[in-house]
């Protein structure tokens, strides 16, 4: 096997691995939020607003690393279930501050018990959870600023 095909195998492998993992955590999620009709991604929101306090749409957007165009469908989804409030700023109409419902603070104290049981689940000792977030980190970061390859559409000249 050549040094490139044993190469992608790894890569092919982290990959999978991310992927797979990703997607196991947000099924244990899922399904304990389900009660609640709650999203990992409104738990995220809604973690933010707790913690924060009043947020713009570009703020979450930004704190969670999410595009604009998906916190604007998640903020619609969670207004109408009584989650979050949004109001224009009086003192520049042109931003829409986030803030949290009484609702959602009923929630936060309901899911108390959320936090211990995602760290039993996940079985990290304080010291390996802080390392594999540090890796996951730097690699997050490694794939941001990696130059994108300029395609070019077979049979569309460039």
């Amino acid at each position: 096997m050549s040094e490139t095909q044993s190469a992608a195998r790894r890569n092919e492998a982290v990959c999978l691995a991310l992927y797979s993992t990703m997607n196991a955590t947000l099924q244990l999620y899922r399904e304990l939020l389900s009660p609640w009709g709650l999203s990992y991604q409104q738990l995220m929101v809604l973690g933010l607003l707790w913690s924060e306090g009043e947020q713009t749409p570009g703020d979450i957007s930004a704190a969670l690393m999410l595009d604009t165009s998906s916190v604007a469908g998640l903020l619609s989804r969670m207004q109408t279930a009584g989650l979050i409030e949004r109001e224009t700023s009086p003192a520049d109409r042109r931003r829409v501050r986030v803030t949290p419902t009484a609702r959602s603070h009923e929630i936060v104290a309901e899911l108390g018990w959320l936090e211990g049981c995602m760290t039993e689940a996940i079985d990290l000792e304080p010291d390996e959870a802080h390392d594999l977030v540090t890796r996951l980190h730097d690699l997050r970061e490694r794939l941001n600023a990696f130059p994108r390859p300029e395609h070019v559409r077979p049979g569309i000249p460039a």
